[in-house]
């Protein structure tokens, strides 16, 4: 015997539910149900095209493709553990849950929260022949400004997106120096 069709909101289990008739009714079959519940949640900050595979409990995942809700396909009974985690995060995002666990209490739990950001790098370098007492200021993507008073290592300010381009020169040379960019080492 098994249970053909689940009632809404409840699982339905059968315990002795086969075996052999052998002279006597069969009285001993038992059919316990209880309230179950789903874990669901809300994603956003998805690039477009990108993916992200969130799970629950180290086994149910589930692939969300766009930003809005996502739910887990296993249902829960109130006074189980959630645990939701990011299985694999989108390509050059990075993504965080909030309200992503705790224990089911005779409720649905509808609050989980993926964050998910696009990725950011900072644009650095080493300076170098740059005379004492001097300083020489730099700029990224004509922009950004750093000045620098010794040699030694900079770094701008805003950091830069995945795919993004960058573009480091000299904004003001320092007095009687002519400083040259390349690669990431400004040379007086």
């Amino acid at each position: 015997m098994t249970v053909l069709t689940q009632p809404t909101g409840q699982s339905c289990t059968v315990a002795s539910g086969s075996g052999t008739v052998s002279g006597a009714n069969v009285t001993n079959v038992q059919v316990t149900c209880v309230s179950v519940y789903t874990i669901s949640g809300t994603v956003s900050g998805l690039n477009t095209g990108a993916q992200v595979t969130v799970q629950n409990n180290s086994g149910d995942s589930t692939t969300v493709v766009t930003n809005g809700t996502f739910n887990f396909s296993k249902q829960v009974t109130s006074g189980t553990p959630y645990a939701v985690t990011v299985l694999t995060p989108p390509t050059r995002q990075t993504c965080t849950v909030t309200l992503g666990s705790g224990t089911v209490s005779e409720t649905s739990v509808t609050g989980v929260q993926v964050t998910c950001v696009t990725n950011t790098y900072t644009i650095s370098g080493t300076v170098s022949g740059l005379n004492t007492g001097a300083q020489v200021t730099l700029q990224d993507n004509a922009a950004d400004l750093a000045t620098v008073k010794a040699n030694g290592s900079f770094s701008f300010g805003t950091p830069i997106l995945y795919n993004s381009s960058y573009a480091v020169s000299v904004a003001i040379q320092p007095p009687a120096q002519a400083c040259t960019v390349t690669g990431e080492r400004v040379s007086a």
